[in-house]
Order: structure tokens, then sequence, then C-alpha cells
């Protein structure tokens, strides 16, 4: 009987810091304000911030315990010491929390407490999400009975595994809350949030609307296109072959690519990002035709022999798999005409990485999806691509990026390293492009000559 990969202790702790950092909580506490009692509320307050995956620096521990011993000096009778805790605002990792003394209306002499953690939704963490609920619910005065540790590990395996089944980007969240005084103990609730694409995208642009404008294109991106067909002045007209450019946030790509002359076909996963380009589009009056469509949708169709090039950042990493990676390849190379190019990034890691479910579940989770080469090789052997270029994206951006250009976002440097997946300073995976040439086919000398339309949704004779 052979044993489960594992991997490293190292990249195991990486990869717990980097979801330490995706664990939200928010709540309140009250205690009885009691004098004489500080070193059991500081010891206690201390091991609270670490249960919520926010430790406190020994500085921080210091001035907590120096408020509360405040608070604690000569209480009115009948008060209770109220700790008040949320997530930090961006960009600030951790937690703010508030420390006030309060008359209570209904005194008490218990803990008395209400919150809510939201975990990301990693089916194989179960078992760790349960051991930290469990050692919260401890702390707050309510450990729980093995039953009750067993119904609620059971309910949390059920709502991880549909939340991560509906999207890897799912949350999982968990609610609680002291129940009335005549009742006693405590109430939990579990729920799943999703959040699509599209709502994602609207959050964005309501929070930054100059979002796409911030960051120039990427310099593969743009070297690739001008060493194919240097662009002409003036634009192209809609009779030539267009470039076609899918991904999220195609503005990217598609606006610089246009404004040097190039005709795109551009296909937006993000619909709000899709109508922000297709504004500007009108505005400037660019040879660019928006479509908000998922590529990855099979039902979607691209005209077969299209385009000369095309373009795809940022979409094999929101993958589940490498026969999902194929099914792209197999619908973009009959796009594209028997001599042209391919150019899309994908998360490589070295072979030797253990596959694990905690690595591929959080891969997913962080829009990460690792590939091997040796599954590159064996799919490209199934198809008419071949690879004639690979490289680092960060790599090249170093080495290539002009010095007075836009500067990239810093999250997607990070992203684009692998650290959101490992958070250390060399991760075992890093984004790379691989630049691929369509293959003539026997099929090909067969086919008619490619009709306009950007994309079919259905091929049917009536």
């Amino acid at each position: 009987m052979t044993s489960s990969p594992t991997l490293e202790p190292t990249l195991q702790q990486a990869i717990a810091r980097s979801l330490k950092r995706s664990l939200s909580a928010q709540g309140q506490i009250a205690l009885p304000a009691v004098k004489g009692a500080l070193d059991p509320y500081g010891q206690r307050l201390n091991r609270l911030f670490s249960l919520l995956g926010k430790p406190l620096s020994p500085s921080e521990l210091v001035k907590l315990c120096q408020h509360l011993a405040q608070l604690l000096q000569n209480p009115p009778a009948s008060s209770d010491i109220v700790l008040s805790y949320e997530p930090a605002p961006s960009p600030r990792q951790g937690l703010v929390y508030r420390l006030d003394r309060i008359k209570s209306e209904t005194p008490s002499q218990t803990l008395r407490c209400q919150g809510q953690l939201v975990f990301p939704c990693i089916p194989c963490l179960s078992r760790d999400y349960l051991q930290q609920l469990a050692s919260l619910f401890a702390l707050l005065t309510h450990p729980l009975t093995q039953t009750q540790a067993e119904q609620l590990h059971h309910r949390l395996q059920q709502e991880l595994d549909s939340g991560f089944l509906l999207s890897p980007q799912s949350r999982l969240l968990v609610s609680y809350a002291s129940n009335p005084p005549s009742q006693g103990g405590l109430s939990c609730q579990i729920s799943v949030v999703t959040r699509s694409l599209a709502d994602q995208s609207q959050t964005i642009l309501r929070q930054t609307p100059n979002y796409l404008q911030m960051f120039g294109p990427l310099t593969k991106v743009l070297d690739v296109a001008q060493s194919l067909s240097p662009p002409l002045s003036p634009p192209l007209s809609p009779q030539d072959t267009p470039i076609l450019v899918a991904g999220v946030g195609t503005a990217q790509s598609a606006l610089p690519l246009a404004q040097q002359g190039f005709t795109i076909d551009a296909l937006d996963l993000a619909p709000a990002f899709a109508q922000q380009l297709r504004q500007w589009t009108q505005e400037q009056t660019l040879p660019i035709t928006v479509v908000s469509e998922d590529i990855l949708d099979p039902l979607l169709t691209l005209k077969s022999q299209q385009y000369r090039l095309g373009i795809l950042t940022d979409v094999a990493p929101r993958l589940a798999d490498v026969d999902a990676l194929e099914q792209l390849l197999a619908k973009v190379a009959q796009a594209l005409q028997p001599g042209g190019t391919l150019l899309i990034n994908l998360f490589l890691a070295p072979e030797e990485l253990p596959s694990t479910p905690l690595l591929e579940e959080t891969a997913r989770v962080f829009n990460s999806t690792l590939f091997r080469r040796s599954q590159l090789q064996s799919l490209l052997n199934r198809l008419p691509l071949t690879l004639i270029d690979e490289v680092s994206v960060m790599t090249y951006e170093r080495e290539h990026r002009p010095q007075d250009g836009l500067k990239l976002d810093p999250w997607y440097v990070r992203w684009a390293q692998g650290q959101q997946v490992f958070a250390m300073e060399t991760p075992p995976m890093e984004l790379h492009w691989l630049t691929l040439r369509r293959e003539e086919t026997a099929e090909d000398s067969n086919s008619p000559n490619p009709p306009n339309p950007l994309f079919s949704t259905v091929d049917a004779e009536f």
C-alpha cells in the first residue's frame, strides 16, 4: 500500500500563512467589568485574536492590556467591557478593534458574544476548520460536546464541498451568537457565500472607476503582436484578419493593440469590464468588437480559421484541470489560421512538487490552477499546436518592460509569482507565457474560407 504524497513542511506552512490572510473575522465580546480581572481577561483576548488568525504582536498586546487596565480601574457596578473587532481597511492586514466600558441594562456574570468567521472553501480543511471553531467556542465558554463536534464537522464538510463545486472562490460563513440568558448556550449557523465574476467586476469598478486604465499592457502581448505583423497606418480595415483577445479585463491588451492599428475581437469573461471597453471603443472609434462571453463555455464555438493571433490572458489559471485546458486549447486552435500564433499564460510547477488536495484546492481558490510540463507535452501531442517559446511572465517584464511604462499592479506581481498560494519569497510555481504555433492539418485543406462573424453558439442548417 502506497502512502499519499505530502508537501514539505515549509511549503505547508507557506500555504497556511496564505490562507490565514484570507480568513476574515468580525464580532463583539462583552465581559463583566470586574476589578482585578486584567490578567485573565488579557490572556483570553490575546488567545481570541490568535484563534481568529490575527495574533497580536508584543507591542499590540501591551497596548491592549494598558487600555484594559484603565477600563477595569474602579468600574461602576453592572458594567461590561466590550471588545468590538472587524477586518482592517485594505490594504492593511489583520483586525482593528475597539475596547469600551458600557453600563449594562441586563447585568450578567457570563461572557456574551456574537460574531462571524469567513473561510476559503477548501474541502480538505474541514477538520482544521472544526478544530479552530471548537477552540474558539471553548474560549467563549461554550465547549462542544463530542456529538456537537461530529454534527458540526458533517455540516462543515457538506457546505465546503458544495461551495467549492459552485465556485472555488466561494466563502464559508460561520455566524455565532450567545443565546438569551434564559436559554443559555451558543447558536451557530453555517452558509456559503458565492460571488460571481460579474459581481466582482462590478464591485471593482464601483470602488475604482478607472481600474482598467491604471495598469499598462503586459509587454509580451505587444511584442508578440508586433513581431508577427507590424501595425499599419491607417488602422486595419474590418476585412483584415483580426486578433482574438480573451480573458478578464481584456481592455489591458485590446486598447493598446487597437491604438496601434490592429483589429481586435475581444471576449471578456467579466460583463462590467466588457461594457467599459465597449464604451471606450465607441468614444475613441477603435477597431474593437467587444463580446461579453465566457470562452470557457463549451457551448461557445469560435469560427474556424478566423484569427492569425490569439491572446488568452489569465484564462487558464481559472480552469479546473488539465482536461479543461485541453478543451480550451482545442477550441482556440481550430479558430486560428494554419501558421497562426497563440499566446497564453498559465501557472507551471516542477514535476517533483506533489499534487495534494491542499495544494490543488488552494490553487483553485486563488485562480492559480497548476500544470506540469509533462501534462502540457502530453496534451500538445494530441493537438495541432507546437510550443515555440516559454518564459516566466515576471522575468519577461523585468527584462523588457519600458522604463517609462505604467507599473504593474502589485497584487498582480504577487499573484504571478505564486505568492497568493505560497506566502514565501520564492514559491515553487510561477506564471509563464507559452507561445504556440498552429500547425496545418489534413482537415484544413478541405475547409472553406472562414466567415466574418466573431463567433457562433450553434452551427445548424434549416
